[in-house]
């Protein structure tokens, strides 16, 4: 992408639509993660305009002065967006931060003084909206569709070199962009690989092959592979027999000079395949491997970015009249519609089956084909095919020197990686790494130990330096409204999350019974709040009331997880062992009242509700049901019927290490009376569970499914207390919220199941005296 000289200015913007500062500033969040995709956005109120601009677009002058420029984060820049329009406009630019990375500039409409580069490639300038149109007469036209071999783009069609396949779709369509939707471990990546090497290797047409997670290493050596064909994983371990490594010398000589153009380096954007993709003389096709669903800061091409960068990439197939494939590492229906591309292909193997659903934007549905997947090979290949290419070398179990195993053998050593639905994964990675690559995060954690120990405390430090030691505004700003609070536990999060085959920034449309009716009103969901009085204890009874420890932080501990986007009544639903443990499901469920024949206990589904018709309610509580119906409960009341489930696989270790961050954060600053430290943890995770859901004050994690569960773990916590409390001989007063425990006896002193019921102390597991009591005092 050519830059502008200094003193010119962008003409980009003035053919973006203008948002008005309010209008900006409810969806500022969104805005910048554009930007960071490479989509800037016009911002103006009055005669002041400022551009939105991607980091990507600024020329060295500018990047060279970024540390320079004022920062703040994009939270705060919504408060102040009127002053930091007013300045950007008058020529001071505006740095805009995601946590304390920069993602976006605000700057001058028409800058002076320093030079912006040309054009985002997907925005039209005033030269291309000015410019003549080629226009194409309906004769033509139908003479292109009618007599495709006439035409020189069908003739070059790009394809798979699958017969099943290419006979399915006719090639892959110039101007189109499709996308190959495949669960990890599916093949997605191998399908997009065999596009390219038969466009490229055996029709000798031009591919730009942008590696987004591989290197240019795996590349080689899948094609290798599939060419010779030869073992994949032993290709890669240097252990091929002689008469393979012959092959597979062969099969270089024969590629060399093939038009496969790879781009496997870093920070490799849509706008950067874009600006890439001219500079090849006669491209013929662009593939994209792969969009990765899961956010990953070190790979753009992830998570929130995937909506615009598909923009992008539909863009390129316009203007430039070719297609564009793009392998996505999901095949969940809302995250495909998400991107919005003209051709989808989902991909779903079974062993050695593989079936393909074909569907066009425009007309749904189209039809299905089947393929064969070789993966010893890194291939698929027609279902009529049953052995490798003539001239390909097999070695077998009677071949001299030959290094592999028999058929069912080599197949088990060869792949060993299973994908949560029992399938065997394809090899997305080198190295047997699955697919979708989670081992990334765990060694990040690994050697971030240190950091992470110390990571609240260098929060305050970091406060108390800023503030010039005042701790009553360090608080402010730590935890204060407005205050580093939320994005400091979400980058916390971020550091410290066990699990990586979930995604948190993508909102697919929710489920009726989790959508608000009306903004500020609650959704369908029944949470459970515990609010008893033991209406039978008379007043001036001794009464001590007890004080839950952190019951928000002890939730996030325990409480399972759906870990992938639910769905509504998926296999085994209806059976409630199937919640908590074997499949472990987690979400919600829609269930018949209980009978409750215990009015000196609180109610498992809350004490001021309706009991009768159904209700949702999150699995949290379920699996409260189970433990109150069990024997060690003394079976207080029967299972409930469940009726209906948006639920999915679920796990209780998504919080585990930031809850152990914090917490220890917390012990020590209640061992050192350090009233900030412990505020201000406390607002951490209170505000990650209270935002968590559909909040306008944490944009990075929408998950209402999550904090109903969470939130119904904490009431069933103190609930699951109380019983016991009761059955230890105890009396139960007053239960009510998460916290608020009220007995009457010696509560040190009573036992459940050969154990103390309580012990005195701050810790998660222990519980506090907040004062004793006479019924009815005030």
């Amino acid at each position: 992408m050519a830059e502008d000289t200094p003193g010119a200015t962008t003409t980009a913007a003035s053919t973006v639509r203008r948002l008005g500062i309010d209008e900006a500033r409810k969806i500022l969040y969104d805005l910048v993660e554009a930007a960071a995709a490479g989509q800037p956005a016009l911002i103006g109120r009055g005669t002041k305009c400022a551009v939105l601009s991607p980091l990507s677009h600024l020329d060295s002058t500018w990047q060279a002065q970024l540390s320079a420029l004022p920062a703040m984060t994009v939270t705060t820049a919504r408060k102040k967006l009127g002053d930091l329009l007013a300045a950007a406009a008058s020529g001071t630019p505006q740095l805009l931060l995601h946590r304390r990375t920069p993602a976006a500039a605000l700057l001058p409409q028409a800058p002076t003084t320093h030079p912006t580069t040309a054009t985002p490639t997907d925005i039209p300038t005033d030269a291309t909206t000015t410019a003549a149109r080629r226009l194409t007469a309906l004769d033509d036209a139908l003479d292109e569709v009618l007599t495709p071999g006439a035409s020189p783009t069908y003739s070059q069609a790009a394809s798979f070199g699958l017969h099943a396949l290419d006979h399915t779709l006719g090639g892959l369509r110039p101007g189109t962009l499709t996308l190959i939707a495949a669960a990890p471990g599916a093949g997605g990546s191998l399908l997009a690989a065999a596009a390219a090497r038969h466009t490229a290797l055996t029709r000798q047409l031009p591919v730009l092959y942008a590696a987004s997670g591989l290197t240019r290493a795996d590349i080689a050596a899948r094609i290798i592979a599939a060419e010779t064909p030869v073992d994949y994983r032993r290709l890669r371990t240097g252990t091929l027999a002689p008469a393979e490594e012959q092959a597979a010398a062969e099969t270089r000589a024969r590629l060399a000079g093939a038009p496969l153009h790879m781009d496997d380096g870093t920070g490799l954007t849509a706008e950067v395949i874009a600006q890439t993709a001219p500079d090849i003389t006669g491209l013929a096709l662009v593939v994209v491997d792969r969009l990765q669903h899961i956010h990953d800061p070190a790979v753009p091409l992830s998570g929130p970015a995937l909506p615009a960068a598909a923009r992008i990439l539909s863009h390129l197939a316009r203007t430039r009249n070719i297609p564009v494939l793009a392998a996505f590492d999901t095949d969940l229906p809302e995250m495909v519609n998400a991107l919005d591309p003209d051709v989808t292909l989902t991909l779903v193997r079974t062993g050695q089956h593989t079936h393909i659903d074909v569907a066009e934007r425009d007309f749904g549905p189209q039809t299905t084909t089947q393929l064969r997947a070789e993966l010893p090979y890194a291939r698929f290949t027609d279902p009529t095919d049953s052995a490798p290419a003539p001239g390909s070398v097999q070695a077998t179990p009677t071949s001299p020197g030959s290094h592999q195993l028999p058929p069912p053998a080599r197949e088990a050593a060869t792949i060993q990686n299973t994908t949560p639905s029992g399938t065997i994964s394809v090899p997305e990675q080198p190295h047997a790494m699955p697919a979708a690559a989670p081992a990334r995060q765990q060694r990040r954690l690994s050697s971030a130990k240190t950091t992470l120990s110390t990571f609240v405390a260098d929060r305050v430090a970091s406060a108390l330096e800023a503030h010039d030691g005042d701790a009553d505004a360090a608080l402010k700003a730590l935890a204060g409204d407005g205050g580093s609070a939320i994005p400091d536990v979400m980058e916390l999060f971020e550091a410290t999350r066990v699990e990586t085959s979930y995604q948190h920034t993508t909102y697919p449309k929710l489920p009726e019974p989790l959508t608000r009716k009306r903004r500020d009103n609650a959704d369908e969901v029944w949470e459970a709040r515990p609010k008893f009085t033991n209406t039978s204890v008379p007043d001036g009874t001794e009464v001590t009331e007890l004080d839950v420890n952190a019951a928000y932080l002890a939730a996030l501990q325990s409480a399972h997880l759906p870990i992938r986007t639910i769905t509504h009544n998926p296999e085994g639903w209806d059976d409630p062992a199937n919640y908590g443990k074997g499949i472990d499901l987690s979400g919600i469920c829609r269930i018949d009242p209980i009978d409750w024949e215990h009015p000196e206990l609180p109610h498992p589904l809350g004490d001021d509700r309706e009991t009768s018709g159904t209700l949702w309610v999150p699995t949290s509580v379920l699996l409260s049901l189970k433990d109150f119906a069990s024997p060690s409960y003394g079976e207080l009341c029967a299972l409930p019927v469940i009726r209906e489930a948006y639920v999915a696989k679920g796990s209780a270790s998504l919080f585990k290490t930031l809850v152990h961050v914090l917490n220890n954060a917390r012990m020590k600053a209640i061992s050192e009376d350090d009233e900030l430290t412990k505020t201000y943890v406390a607002t951490m995770y209170a505000k990650l569970v209270s935002t968590m859901g559909d909040s306008r004050k944490n944009h990075e994690l929408r998950r209402p499914e999550w904090q109903h569960i969470i939130r119904g773990q904490a009431f069933s916590n103190l609930r699951r207390k109380a019983i016991r409390a009761y059955q230890a001989g105890l009396t139960v007063a007053q239960a009510g919220g998460t916290d608020e425990l009220h007995l009457t006896g010696d509560v040190w002193a009573a036992r459940w199941s050969g154990k103390p019921l309580f012990t005195q102390g701050r810790a998660l597991n222990q519980i506090k005296i907040k004062k004793t009591s006479r019924k009815g005092e005030k």
